[in-house]
């Protein structure tokens, strides 16, 4: 990365983005990075933040629940009916974008497969818990579902 400049990352869609534990940039998406700070803040309520809280503070709390100390990705295991929209999950070692009862595999050309959500199912969760919590607060990531 270059320092002192913008991110240089490129993400296909703004939910592959958050999978990967970023956000929107308050610089050029400001009305989104807006957004879900709000939903971010509504779905911690046990920080005690407020509007006033500083965005580092909510970054470092992601950045902690994306990558462990030793450099791996960190991920957790969730009931698949509790997963909003937006949420991307793995299942037979693919990951899968999770939206309106189904699930999209993911691929770096697009998604590909889709199939049904298994709600039953228990899933290693890849999107960043608090991410996620976002979401179930209101924050509906964008998807771009017709790329293939």
């Amino acid at each position: 990365m270059t320092p002192g400049l913008y991110t240089e990352l490129f993400f296909m869609d703004e939910a592959t983005s958050f999978a990967a534990g970023h956000r929107p940039c308050f610089e050029c998406r400001r009305d989104e990075a807006e957004k879900f700070k709000s939903c971010w803040l509504k779905g911690h309520p046990e920080y005690h933040f407020d509007k006033r809280t500083s965005i580092k503070h909510i970054d470092d709390i992601i950045h902690h629940q994306r990558i462990s100390p030793q450099n791996e990705k960190i991920t957790y295991e969730a009931q698949a009916a509790t997963l909003p929209d937006g949420t991307f999950v793995v299942l037979d070692n693919d990951p899968y974008l999770i939206k309106s009862g189904s699930m999209h595999q993911w691929t770096p050309f697009g998604y590909k497969k889709k199939i049904q959500l298994p709600p039953d199912a228990i899933l290693k969760v890849l999107t960043p818990r608090s991410i996620v919590n976002a979401f179930c607060a209101g924050y509906l990531p964008e998807m771009k579902l017709d790329v293939v």
